[in-house]
């Protein structure tokens, strides 16, 4: 479970306009942006052509991610906001507390998958307040992170506090056409049902919906509004070994297996930093290629949300080009491992420059 700073609620409700609300929303943003670096280091250590179903099943997840991140966006373009993917603090440091959160002992960082990284990590963050224990093909039962202790708010909390605070608000709500969307990208990214413009409370509510419960999970439920399991279950079938699928009136990790072989994941050197490689070395050429690989994607979605919809689909196409170079930073030898490991991904931000 994400605990998120405590004064962060008391300072939501103290605001008073539109504007005051977009230091919140652009936190939110970020919040979604910086669990994607993670999740993608995750899957990209997955050597190719293994590990089907856990690589299928991860890149649902990054998929999801990009929608929640799109909808926050959205948000604050109704709101009469600008989000800015390319600012220097936009990036977090791995690892550390992920923005808006308590600097508690969560830290996530940059790491090759493994169930340890999942249970401990992935679950964790995703895990809602109280989820349900489940059969598993076994016999037993689930057992989950263990929670955390003390009265946090959680991010369901803030988009909550959010609503009321706009319910509260004669918000003016944005042009459709401002916003990035199917309609005005061309594209069918995502669900059309997950995607839509929002020009209304009501809209935002909805928008909202889609982020708590493809992350957690609805309250009754470990499925989220379109029949998927959430996030937390999703790793949790990784994990487990097994898919989730209804049993009576609940569900059970019972379902087709999902074999994860840690022997096909590439060793690479965990939470590495560019400044480990020397300059002139290959592994150093290949971080800073994918870093700055890294600062185009995020300048390409600084010019998507603001007024260039279009390039949409050329902008997400980076992430080909990424997992490419991910692909090359992973399998080049790290030359500071005594234990063979491989070049680590960074996920850095690369400062423009000028000449």
């Amino acid at each position: 479970m994400l605990r998120l700073k405590p004064n962060l609620l008391l300072k939501l409700r103290r605001a008073q306009t539109q504007a005051d609300l977009y230091g919140f929303i652009h936190a939110a943003i970020q919040l979604e942006h910086a669990t994607i670096p993670p999740y993608l280091t995750a899957l990209y250590s997955l050597k190719p052509g293994t590990n089907t179903a856990a690589s299928n099943i991860i890149t649902s997840i990054v998929r999801e991610e990009m929608l929640h991140m799109t909808i926050a966006a959205n948000l604050l373009i109704a709101l009469g906001g600008r989000p800015c993917f390319s600012a220097p603090r936009f990036v977090p440091d791995y690892p550390g507390p992920l923005p808006m959160q308590v600097d508690d002992d969560l830290q996530v960082g940059l790491q090759p998958c493994s169930k340890k990284l999942l249970y401990d990590t992935f679950m964790r963050l995703e895990q809602p307040d109280k989820p349900p224990k489940l059969k598993l093909k076994d016999g037993g039962e689930t057992d989950y992170p263990d929670a955390a202790t003390g009265e946090y708010p959680t991010i369901g909390d803030f988009y909550k506090e959010l609503l009321v605070k706009l319910s509260d608000m004669n918000v003016t709500w944005g042009p459709a056409s401002a916003q990035v969307t199917q309609e005005t990208t061309g594209t069918t990214w995502f669900r059309e049902t997950d995607w839509f413009p929002i020009t209304s409370l009501d809209d935002a509510a909805r928008a909202v919906e889609v982020i708590v419960t493809e992350g957690e999970g609805a309250t009754a439920s470990p499925v989220d509004g379109d029949g998927d399991p959430a996030h937390f279950y999703r790793f949790g079938e990784i994990y487990y070994g097994a898919k989730l699928i209804p049993e009576g009136a609940s569900w059970s990790y019972t379902g087709a297996d999902v074999p994860f072989d840690e022997s096909a994941v590439f060793p690479m050197t965990p939470n590495a930093k560019a400044t480990m490689y020397p300059v002139g070395t290959r592994s150093r050429l290949l971080v800073d290629g994918f870093n700055q690989a890294y600062r185009q994607l995020l300048l390409g979605l600084d010019s998507v949300f603001n007024g260039q919809q279009q390039r949409l689909n050329t902008t997400l196409g980076l992430m080909y080009q990424l997992r490419i170079l991910a692909y090359e930073v992973l399998t080049q030898p790290d030359p500071n491992s005594t234990t063979g490991d491989s070049t680590g991904l960074t996920f850095e931000y690369v400062p423009l420059v000028i000449v």
